[in-house]
């Protein structure tokens, strides 16, 4: 059954009431870490409803509580910090087209790298954060670029970002870069790289609680220096690095453990349930092109400086310097 598409219209005669239908483990957990109360949501929601409708540069919007959850959330129900999210969000969308729009979820290339199993959501733990367990190598770098693997990303995260327990809870990544090649590393440019962290840094409303890194290759560490320098210093400390596999495990509930790993996770399994759920996403992951914001007022976001050697020279090699990796 295909997912309902939303409407855009930025001043809708009204508006669906929203009904918190979630766990009292994640009710409790959005108390605790995002200071949400039913009163507090509900006028958050006004209020972010208010400003999309007399926006002068926003044309046309999803107005719907999840939606607006996403930036809320996000923001720790920071209305101010919400409504430039928001911008931030749509004028990347429409800045970058290739990246970010047209993303057929049900095109070949997007079906057959769900069946490569490069990302797989594993799970939750018992913290309430989503598992996602990332093999970089299982990118097939022979038929795909920097932009249709970053399009894969934005699809995967589209389709999470309206699951409310993902947008209380959060992410842990898990990325094994083992059997990863020269090639996966040395296709992407500096813009991409840009790019790509100002997504999943910045301009998408995820939160990543931890990033557990095992083994990188010694010829990726440039690389990952590039795209770090353009991180956050919040970003930067939730990412730990790991020289094994066994290593990174104990890290997480045995549960959660892929089978690959000698746990109890079926990756082909829940990699069929994740070509499902994209093929149900199609139409509302193409409908958030319907969306409009006037481009120009936002260009001054991406024309900024890049980073300056010190930057650079930071990043992830202080890790690998602790694993004595030159």
């Amino acid at each position: 059954m295909a997912a309902p598409k939303f409407a855009v219209d930025k001043k809708p005669s009204n508006f669906e009431p929203y009904r918190f239908t979630l766990s009292t483990k994640f009710e409790q957990l959005a108390r605790d870490e995002l200071r949400e109360e039913p009163e507090i949501r509900e006028q958050s929601l006004t209020q972010l409803r208010n400003w999309i409708a007399k926006h002068p540069y926003i044309r046309k919007c999803r107005t719907d509580a999840v939606f607006l959850l996403r930036f809320l959330r996000f923001r720790k129900f920071s209305v101010p910090q919400a409504q430039a999210a928001i911008e931030r969000y749509l004028a990347m969308r429409q800045t970058f087209p290739d990246w970010f729009q047209k993303l057929d979820s049900t095109e070949g290339s997007m079906l057959q790298t769900v069946d490569d199993e490069p990302m797989t959501v594993v799970g939750r733990d018992e913290a309430g954060r989503t598992l996602v367990w990332i093999r970089f190598g299982r990118f097939n770098v022979e038929k795909l670029n920097p932009i249709a693997i970053f399009r894969y990303l934005m699809i995967f995260l589209e389709v999470l970002l309206d699951d409310e327990e993902v947008q209380i809870g959060g992410f842990r990544v898990w990325t094994d870069y083992t059997d990863s090649t020269l090639k996966h590393y040395g296709m992407w440019g500096i813009s991409d790289l840009k790019l790509l962290m100002d997504a999943v840094n910045r301009s998408m409303p995820i939160r990543i609680r931890e990033i557990h890194a095992v083994k990188l290759p010694k010829f990726a560490v440039a690389i990952a220096n590039v795209l770090l320098s353009f991180a956050t210093p919040k970003f930067k400390e939730r990412i730990t690095c790991h020289s094994t596999v066994l290593e990174s495990k104990s890290h997480f509930d045995e549960s959660l453990w892929p089978k690959q790993y000698g746990g109890p996770q079926d990756s082909v399994e829940l990699n069929r349930a994740q070509r499902k759920l994209f093929c149900e996403k199609r139409d509302a992951l193409l409908a958030l092109d319907d969306m409009d914001i006037d481009v120009e007022h936002y260009s001054s976001l991406w024309n900024q400086s890049g980073p300056n050697n010190s930057d650079i020279d930071g990043g992830i090699a202080g890790c690998f310097r602790k694993l004595n990796v030159d």
